[in-house]
């Protein structure tokens, strides 16, 4: 009997302890890779001695599920300039770049520490930002990899190796590490060289589901001692979403508080937002927009029988902040229909759980083989809704460019509006009898209720209205408060008015 509890306890104890070598073993072959790497850059002090970082970055945004037509990378031109205050827990960027169809955005950020502000060129406006957390610091350091390095030294505990691979054509050890905020890392350390040559964590997309993202920095370059990335490609599930090249670094440059505190020359404090905004917000008897995560609205109609929902937006959280909130306005009446003003993610992606109600969507015929290979994706990181209640597609194409939906009393038509600059198929909601029209993108205003923004497409927008001949007096927007047809009329003279005087007489 002493015998058989001597094996018994010996086994027992020895399980520990092997689990223990596995762990370890993965931590040492970890442990050597990355000792080779930091070797590679100069070694722990030369790294150590990086207090900050100023660069431009030049080249292409591509535009995966945002472009005009499904299953198209659309490419505009963008460039920034940054710093990136290691010692101190500072940061600047200035950013200019385009979405399709014209829509020309500049912007900048600063943060000193856990205060920033934010601000827009073209609005000449700023925003203060109280208490960044500490999470966004962190992600703007991995812009350099050298800083990359450095995180994972001081995260050692952390380190697995997990294989040997092939990657752009060389061979590479891959080592992972969890970071301060929990996000596990996976880097490709160049055989040869000792250089991160890309570095990738898992996430979900909200069409997708589970996809890699991957940074990669292509190539290197020496500059005044450091080795200096010429550039960074980012891709998600395998799709690249920005090819840039990095210009005039210089490291360790001489820096003060106000490069971190002061926008630019011009930029004055907008008007604040208001807070505590109303999770819905009453247009007539039955028709609402629901509040749907920061910036977006929800068109809601209760019908008769059944409510009509427009837009989707975000993803699977989103949308079930939308639907809690919309059975609450609608208690014991099923949402029978949704539509989506376009195909792109943020305004159609929480679309997968209203099909998990068993909803019909209702939408254009060039989307539905996209719709349909969005409904095939794999979600087993964060099982939405649809991964854990799945249901059939139920899908209407809109024919003759208008679908109508009515009681009675109340009547929504759906309109396809034809193609845009921003989108190739776009519909907007009208609604007669409330003389409201509501649209995504075509119109925006801040959510402070500035004037609204007037772009290439809002003048598309204006012009397509005025031949439509509706009677609008109110134009709902998926981004921000609504605008009148007066405002939107005014705008686009405005802006058109501008751009004669930039001309000149010819």
């Amino acid at each position: 009997m002493k015998s058989i509890l001597y094996f018994v306890s010996v086994v027992f104890l020895s399980l520990p302890t092997f689990a223990q070598n596995v762990t370890y073993e993965s931590y040492d072959k970890a442990r050597e890779v990355l000792d080779r790497s930091i070797t590679a850059y100069g070694g722990m002090e030369k790294l150590r001695a990086i207090e900050n970082v100023t660069f431009r970055a030049e080249g292409d945004t591509v535009h995966r599920n945002q472009s005009r037509k499904p299953f198209t990378l659309d490419r505009t031109p963008f460039k920034a300039s940054y710093i990136i205050d290691a010692k101190n827990t500072r940061y600047r960027q200035s950013q200019d770049g385009w979405f399709p169809g014209g829509y020309h955005w500049v912007n900048g950020f600063a943060m000193n520490k856990a205060e920033g502000v934010s601000w827009n060129v073209l609005r000449g406006s700023m925003n203060p930002i109280p208490n960044i957390p500490p999470a966004n610091f962190r992600g703007r350091l991995r812009m350099f990899p050298q800083f990359i390095i450095l995180n994972a030294a001081s995260r050692a505990s952390r380190l697995r190796f997990i294989s040997r691979t092939t990657f752009d054509g060389r061979a590479h050890d891959v080592i992972s590490y969890a970071n301060e905020d929990g996000l596990e890392i996976s880097l490709y350390i160049d055989q040869k060289s000792g250089l991160l040559s890309k570095f990738e964590t898992l996430g979900t997309d909200p069409y997708f589901g589970d996809v890699i993202n991957e940074t990669i920095f292509p190539a290197y370059r020496e500059h005044n001692g450091q080795l200096v990335p010429t550039g960074r490609v980012d891709r998600r599930g395998g799709d690249v979403i920005n090819d840039l090249k990095y210009l005039d670094v210089v490291f360790n440059a001489s820096l003060t508080d106000d490069d971190f505190k002061k926008p630019p020359d011009g930029i004055k404090p907008a008007t604040p937002a208001p807070t505590n905004a109303p999770s819905s917000t009453k247009y007539a008897d039955n028709i609402y927009t629901v509040s749907a995560a920061p910036d977006y609205n929800v068109l809601v109609v209760g019908f008769q029988d059944y409510v009509f929902v427009m837009e989707a937006p975000g993803g699977d959280a989103t949308s079930r902040q939308a639907i809690a909130e919309i059975k609450k306005l609608f208690p014991g009446k099923p949402i029978r229909y949704l539509a989506v003003t376009h195909h792109h993610d943020d305004h159609a992606g929480g679309f997968r759980t209203y099909v998990a109600e068993g909803v019909t969507v209702i939408g254009l015929p060039g989307e539905k083989t996209f719709f349909e290979k969005v409904m095939k994706s794999s979600f087993t990181i964060d099982r939405d809704a649809l991964t854990l209640k799945p249901q059939p597609l139920k899908w209407e194409s809109l024919e003759g460019r208008k679908r109508v939906l009515t009681d009675g009393t109340t009547t929504v038509e759906l309109i396809d509006i034809g193609p845009s600059p921003h989108a190739e198929e776009m519909l907007v909601a009208y609604l007669p009898n409330e003389k409201l029209v509501f649209q995504g993108d075509l119109l925006d205003r801040p959510a402070n209720n500035d004037p609204p923004t007037i772009n290439d497409i809002t003048v598309h927008f204006s012009n397509w209205l005025d031949t439509s001949k509706l009677d609008v007096a109110r134009v709902i927007a998926v981004h921000g408060p609504p605008s009148t047809r007066d405002e939107l009329r005014q705008g686009v003279a405005e802006k058109k008015k501008s751009e004669n005087q930039k001309v000149g007489p010819r």
